[in-house]
């Protein structure tokens, strides 16, 4: 790999820091360092890029470089760090091996969203997750979802959260949502504060297609769609969101010695005993 694009937060006071050192590091070791604009147009042919911030960065970065194939390796300049692989502390190390073919790369599914309002068409990615919800009124919406054209369900509440296994472990899962293995091909379904208490979680393939079609009560606000918690669009009445599994995943660089159920409980706290219980003595 000699040609690794930077991708940061350009509100971190330590991403300025840390690009100084990294594209020095870099340099040394004969690679070429790019800068990759928080705009993303415009993007060179790269053999890897590294996010450089919090979940946010990542996710805004997963949406860049998902179409292109380019993988991506996570340094976690934010609080909890979720997406990304490794901490500016443990980076070079890890790089180090990464230069040297010691590393796994995984793929991680994402949502291909389209919103349908009249004859127009918008189309996103989404790495963790698309929500339906109410916006910025507390007046409930129902949602009516299909799934391949049959009729499941009408959620009324909130709104309704449809996550990757990568985003399980985000919005969906301070909505009660569970956590889906990040190997798995689904979509898990979370509805926000639903008013039937019978209304649960669902998990379904990835290989399906979702249609949902949201009506709000009230005359002056409308649904809101939000992408990754990153990009909103207006959902009038009648219009629909498709939602299915995206051409190309994302590819994510990670450390062959860190197994995703460490990284859930160190992560969330699962007890602090290392890799055993007492149970097991």
């Amino acid at each position: 790999m000699k040609r690794i694009g930077i991708i940061f937060n350009p509100g971190k006071a330590r991403a300025q820091t840390e690009i100084k050192k990294l594209t020095g590091w870099l340099r040394a070791r004969g690679c070429t360092a790019v800068i990759v604009t928080p705009s993303g147009k415009k993007i060179p042919k790269l053999d890897c890029a590294l996010s450089l911030g919090g979940d946010g960065t990542m996710l805004r970065a997963s949406r860049l470089l998902a179409p292109l194939d380019v993988p991506l390796i996570g340094i976690n300049l934010g609080s909890l760090g979720f997406l990304a692989e490794t901490n500016p502390d443990d980076a070079y190390g890890f790089l180090s091996e990464v230069l040297a073919g010691k590393y796994r790369m995984e793929e991680r599914i994402m949502l291909s969203v389209t919103l349908h309002s009249g004859r127009k068409t918008t189309r996103q990615i989404a790495l963790n997750d698309a929500v339906i919800h109410s916006g910025k009124t507390n007046r409930i919406v129902t949602i009516a979802a299909r799934v391949n054209d049959e009729f499941l369900a009408d959620y009324i509440g909130d709104g309704l959260i449809v996550a990757t296994p990568t985003g399980s472990t985000a919005y969906s899962l301070a909505a009660s949502g569970p956590i889906a293995h990040p190997h798995l091909k689904v979509f898990v379904m979370t509805p926000i504060c639903p008013h039937t208490l019978t209304q649960r979680p669902l998990i379904i393939s990835s290989e399906h297609t979702l249609k949902l079609t949201a009506a709000s009560r009230s005359t002056t606000e409308k649904p809101t769609l939000t992408i990754d918690g990153q990009i909103t669009f207006t959902v009038a009445n009648r219009d629909h969101v498709t939602i299915t599994k995206a051409e190309k995943p994302l590819l994510l660089i990670t450390n062959p010695r860190q197994q995703y159920l460490n990284v859930l409980r160190t992560k969330l706290k699962w007890g602090e005993r290392g890799n055993s219980s007492p149970a097991e003595k």
